[in-house]
């Protein structure tokens, strides 16, 4: 019951965006006859009713149409995804809060179950009430007397209606006009004639399924009006536009009666009188192009909303096929591997056989995508038609006449996930940064890929975050992304997310987990411990920051006013590779050649009263210019120029400027000079972008 109920809900939130489309459509038509706002309603209800579509490039649907993931209740760290950035970070805010260590149970599982028993209740009573006031009604109506055809009069009732389904009759209330019965008689008879209380029916019952959404309400509501309306219109065109002023004459007589007929879904009357009547009389022949410029827009309506978006979220290349196995993939991927080992340039060798040799099944997340993933583990050999011709790359050695790779080739880790019921290969894992052996190396590996294949975005937690830069030991300035797993604010905890070096290569935060702990469940228990005040400092991005560089990073040399911080920060701005600074002596620096070495030092002056205690310096002795050189470095670091690398030396002139060289300039001045300069040396993305001579006194 409850994956009907997700189903359900599913629909009618995609409904909900396609109601508030066909409202605003309706202003739009507003010129237009009401047959066209009438049909509008179709796609509406066709949405609600079906819960698969068929994808084309001009959807207008802009939301995802799966909002709520099937297994939301069985996963780790339950997630919407919508597609509209605010809500789904608002609602998966509050899914996040963490689960108490003793429960037994996911809330997110009593919720659902305990709504879809709600929703069920609802739906039995909401018919159960309709099929009372449709048994009563019918009781009621056997007082009535024929008139003629399939038409009776009543005392007891106010207004006229349609009621019945397979044979329907008109009923009429006995202080009718007789004026006024052709049109009333002509408006219930095109009703019928149109299938109208069948449509009604049938919008009832789906109304009944989706009674807990009040947009859906509004959708009955103004597709009863809209109803009306184009029945009305029918009328005067079928009988004339002189009758205007009667007819309305006729539908303000009977807004004096009783208009509700006891809530039966098999019945309706007249409704709305005001907006009829001001419709009817406003009514005219509509223009050819008004016509024209309605049927365009049903079209385009009906194909824009019926019709779901490609769905690009998961695939990647032409890697779906299906009814396939993982077997099966395993083998067209040896197939490619074949085909790259034969064409390889380094080898002369024709493979005659395969075989593999280990598949297994090494983990599957829940908590990813909004279906399983699995990691699959592939070992395979290969016949060669001879051993002569093999040249053996790193990894590879032949046994009994079989070739073996140890390498990430010949070992991959195979990702899958499922649409449909049906395996999707999404790629290999990167098994070079990290081994893959438990849930929350293989969840790491498993974002590196999918985030480099585009299908995730590079942030693991929407919300708030910092930025942290700090110096690394080898120099470079390297920075933290912080975000807050759980729960956003000032109780939610803080951890790292991701962190780059002074290159611009980004690597996923890592904790060293035990085997079995996912990523989302040591959060949710950090979360529990903060809350109940075991570990209060998590909830200071600086100190989770400095904690992650001194014992996860292993940089211990790094002090707290080190740090710099960006607070409240955004993911552009992590994204922006920090600019490292060093000091020290350029030597081994060429017109031809873009590396050179850095001798590099510390320039100490005496406002570094805590360095200054650390070394044991005199600044009398040791500082009687007001600075120190600390070259504790033996082993010079190998930097790279660019092309667009600025060089500037001292103006002796004015030593408060400098001067801009060319490089060939630069490298002539360094050789010639007989002291040895000092320089500022500034790197960017891996590349020196300013050298900048210090000047010494």
């Amino acid at each position: 019951m409850e994956k009907i109920f997700l189903q359900i809900i599913n629909m009618s939130i995609i409904s909900t965006y396609v109601i508030l489309f066909i409202i605003l459509a309706r202003l739009l038509l507003k010129r237009a006859p009401k047959i066209f706002s009438y049909g509008l309603w179709a796609i509406a209800f066709l949405r609600l009713v079906f819960p698969f579509s068929f994808e084309s490039i001009f959807s207008l649907i802009s939301i995802n149409t799966n909002t709520i993931p099937e297994n939301i209740a069985y996963t780790p760290a339950p997630q919407i995804q919508s597609g509209i950035r605010v809500v789904d970070g608002a609602v998966n805010r509050v899914l996040s809060t963490p689960t108490p260590i003793e429960s037994s149970v996911n809330p997110i599982q009593i919720w659902i179950s305990a709504a879809s028993l709600i929703w069920v209740v609802g739906l039995v009573l909401l018919l159960a009430y309709s099929l009372l006031s449709t048994l009563r009604l019918a009781r009621k109506l056997k007082s009535a007397s024929h008139y003629y055809d399939n038409i009776y009069v009543m005392d007891s009732i106010g207004t006229p209606f349609v009621f019945g389904l397979v044979k329907p009759k008109i009923y009429l209330p006995n202080n009718l006009a007789k004026s006024e019965e052709p049109y009333i008689i002509k408006h219930e008879e095109t009703h019928i004639k149109r299938k109208d209380h069948i449509i009604k029916f049938i919008a009832f019952i789906i109304l009944s399924i989706h009674w807990f959404n009040p947009m859906v309400w509004l959708a009955f509501h103004l597709m009863v009006e809209d109803m009306e309306k184009s029945c009305d219109e029918s009328v005067i065109k079928e009988l004339g536009y002189g009758i205007k002023k009667d007819y309305s004459n006729s539908l303000l007589s009977l807004s004096l009666g009783r208009r509700t007929i006891g809530g039966s879904p098999i019945a309706f009357g007249e409704n709305n009188t005001k907006s009829r009547i001001k419709n009817v009389l406003n009514y005219k022949k509509p223009k050819f192009w008004v016509t024209i410029l309605a049927m365009v827009v049903i079209i385009v309506l009906a194909v824009g909303l019926l019709s779901n978006p490609p769905d690009n979220s998961i695939h990647t290349g032409d890697e779906t096929n299906i009814g396939e196995t993982a077997e099966d993939f395993a083998l067209e991927y040896i197939d490619k591997q074949i085909e790259i080992l034969e064409k390889a340039e380094w080898g002369d060798f024709k493979i005659v056989n395969k075989e593999i040799t280990k598949l297994e099944k090494l983990f599957t997340l829940d908590d990813i995508l909004p279906t399983s993933v699995e990691l699959w583990k592939l070992e395979y050999r290969l016949k060669p038609e001879s051993v002569e011709g093999v040249v053996l790359a790193g990894g590879m050695y032949v046994e009994d006449g079989w070739l073996y790779d140890q390498g990430p080739a010949g070992n991959p880790i195979l990702a899958f996930t499922y649409e449909n019921d049906n395996l999707v290969y999404l790629g290999n894992v990167n098994t070079l940064e990290s081994d893959v052996d438990t849930l929350e190396s293989a969840a790491l590996a498993v974002r590196r890929l999918l985030e480099n294949e585009g299908i995730l975005p590079n942030e693991s937690y929407e919300g708030d975050h910092v930025v942290i830069k700090f110096p690394l030991s080898t120099g470079e300035t390297s920075q933290l992304l912080l975000s807050q797993p759980v729960v956003q604010g000032d109780s939610g905890i803080w951890a790292v997310e991701r962190w780059m070096d002074g290159n611009g290569n980004v690597y996923l935060g890592h904790q060293d987990l035990e085997a079995d702990m996912s990523i989302e469940e040591y959060y949710r228990k950090l979360q529990i411990e903060s809350d109940q005040n075991a570990k209060p400092w998590l909830t200071d991005p600086v100190e989770v920051a400095y904690d992650y560089i001194i014992n996860v990073l292993g940089q211990v040399l790094v002090k707290k006013n080190d740090l710099v911080v960006i607070n409240p920060a955004t993911i552009d701005d992590f994204y922006e590779t920090p600019v490292s600074h060093y000091i020290g002596y350029i030597t081994m620096m060429t017109v031809e050649d873009r590396i050179f070495h850095l001798d590099r030092v510390e320039f100490i002056t005496r406002e570094d009263e805590d360095r200054i205690a650390e070394l044991g310096l005199n600044i009398d002795y040791d500082m009687p210019n007001g600075f120190y050189i600390h070259n504790s470095n033996t082993y010079p670091t190998s930097l790279d120029v660019s092309d667009e690398t600025i060089y500037l030396i001292l103006d002796w002139t004015d030593l408060s400027k400098h001067k801009s060289l060319t490089k060939e300039e630069f490298v002539e001045y360094n050789n010639s000079i007989e002291y040895t300069p000092l320089y500022h040396v500034y790197t960017k993305d891996g590349f020196v972008t300013r050298i900048e001579e210090q000047y010494i006194p």
